[in-house]
């Protein structure tokens, strides 16, 4: 009986979670809210209540599965049997396949996170935020010892680069998706990138291998 309980209370959160993605995506999440929740999910806000406190918690679990699901996607995309150039390319190109996908939802709510005043919203936006400039760090790091990228190059700088070349495309679409789609400049953007790493002969050899 007790693994029963702990499935529904598992399911629920799902559904908190499902209602919580589709709140924000038709109006910002200004429009999260415990009732509109409960009118999506089809229970009352008691019945939500006994699953979640409050809005600040909801915001940590859908925080949660954008860190499960966004680095799920990422796990593929920067496969080491690909050179790191590449593995870069192919994480830029899945963000911004992963973020249509997901309407956008993904960088709103770690936006979001940043302006809160509840540690605990803070603390998992920044945890989020941290492990994906690690791993970027870590890619870089890797190209560099391989030969790939000039050693000159800082990881951790090339990691912000990285990240805010991302999210400042992804705040464009988001005000003006017809204006600004997301594939719009991603060729340029890349070579950008690329050209900051290495030199033209490095990366020559690179994609060559």
């Amino acid at each position: 009986m007790a693994t029963q309980t702990h499935l529904d209370h598992e399911t629920r959160l799902g559904q908190i979670v499902a209602a919580a993605r589709d709140l924000i995506a038709g109006g910002g999440v200004d429009a999260l809210t415990v009732r509109g929740i409960a009118s999506k999910v089809g229970v009352t806000e008691a019945a939500i209540y006994r699953h979640v406190t409050s809005k600040e918690e909801v915001l940590i679990l859908l925080l949660e599965e954008v860190s499960t699901s966004l680095f799920s996607a990422i796990t593929e995309a920067t496969s080491e049997d690909r050179g790191a150039l590449e593995q870069l390319r192919h994480l830029l190109l899945l963000h911004f396949s992963y973020t249509e996908l997901r309407k956008g939802i993904s960088f709103i709510v770690i936006a979001e996170a940043a302006q809160f005043q509840e540690p605990r919203v803070r603390a998992a936006g920044r945890k989020l935020v941290q492990k994906y400039h690690e791993l970027v760090e870590c890619i870089v790091e890797r190209g560099i010892r391989r030969g790939e990228i000039d050693s000159s190059v800082s990881s951790k700088a090339a990691a912000t680069m990285f990240f805010g070349m991302v999210q400042g495309s992804v705040t464009r679409w988001l005000l003006d998706p017809a204006g600004h789609p997301l594939n719009e400049n991603a060729a340029a953007l890349w070579a950008l990138f690329r050209s900051a790493l290495a030199s033209e002969a490095r990366i020559e050899a690179a994609e060559a291998s």
